[in-house]
């Protein structure tokens, strides 16, 4: 039998930052422990052959498997009661930690990816598959993401959302400076433009990435009682920060290609995809764009309020 290096093992040694954020990776909410037990049930099938119903002589293999990796693991004799291999993992799954519930997670979406490859396609069949291989995936990272957990899985491997350079050394920091005083509308703009890209709303992410981070330049005038136009866009900000010294002298040469990021990059985004009225067809932004956009706006954010500092 394969041994599993279950994600919990590997979670064990790895370095938790005590920073704010946007996510929490301590408490499986309820809905999602729902949501999830649903998405196994198509994307791996029906635990027996009658279905949900504790009796019959014939188990989904792919149910056996899950059951019998976590136990061996885990150092369990059982889960739960129930005659099927698949009702005792859901049903253990309703009530237990969130580490255990994370380690079943990940088996969960390994057998998907298997039955998905079922060549002839008789036991999805059989076992009444509806939701395929990668489908369970990425809607299984959009229910953890509406959530707000912290986890998402790359291929079949989970990783918590911190684990991830961008967002351990750009995002959450951005938070933590945007907590201090004077900070708070653009931390609320932030905070929303997390919110709406959780929910899977692209393009409202990219308008409030843009707003907190033209917020967050305002904050830092008013903090230095320096003149700005209230309309000013991205790039009459800039040149206030420019005339008051707000990045060092030595820095003008090499801070124009930061500069022109600035004024193209994150607000070209928003301008083309976001905030003007999108016609008769509905525009779609697609969430690797919104990504760019939250971890673009973090950057600078972080960048110009270490900059006021100094």
């Amino acid at each position: 039998m394969a041994i599993f290096k279950l994600f919990s093992k590997r979670q064990a040694e790895a370095t938790r930052s005590g920073q704010e954020d946007v996510y929490q990776y301590d408490v499986i909410p309820e809905r999602l422990r729902v949501q999830v037990h649903q998405i196994a049930l198509e994307s791996i099938g029906l635990v027996g052959d009658k279905g949900d119903v504790l009796s019959g002589p014939e188990s989904n293999q792919l149910w056996i498997e899950i059951d019998k990796a976590f136990r061996r693991e885990k150092g369990l004799d059982s889960l739960a009661s129930g005659n099927f291999a698949g009702s005792r993992v859901l049903a253990f799954m309703r009530q237990c930690s969130t580490e255990d519930w994370l380690d079943l997670l990940e088996l969960i979406a390994t057998a998907a990816q298997i039955m998905a490859h079922d060549q002839n396609g008789y036991e999805r069949q059989k076992w009444q598959v509806s939701l395929i291989g990668q489908d369970a995936i990425d809607e299984l990272n959009y229910r953890l993401r509406e959530a707000g957990v912290g986890y998402q899985l790359e291929g079949t491997s989970l990783i918590r959302v911190d684990s991830q350079y961008i967002h351990a050394e750009i995002v959450k920091p951005a938070i933590s400076l945007l907590s201090g005083k004077g900070f708070e509308g653009p931390r609320q703009e932030f905070i929303s433009a997390h919110e709406h890209y959780r929910c899977g709303e692209y393009r409202q992410a990219v308008g409030m990435a843009a707003n907190a981070l033209e917020s967050t330049f305002k904050s830092i005038f008013e903090k230095n009682n320096w003149e700005y136009s209230k309309k000013a866009r991205i790039s009459d900000l800039v040149k206030v920060a420019k005339a008051h010294g707000l990045w060092p002298d030595y820095l003008d040469g090499s801070f124009d290609q930061l500069v022109s990021t600035l004024q193209s990059g994150l607000p070209k985004i928003r301008d083309n995809d976001s905030s003007h009225g999108q016609g008769a067809k509905p525009k779609e932004v697609p969430g690797y764009i919104a990504a760019y956009a939250l971890h673009l706006s973090a950057s600078k954010i972080v960048f110009i309020i270490e900059a006021a500092k100094k």
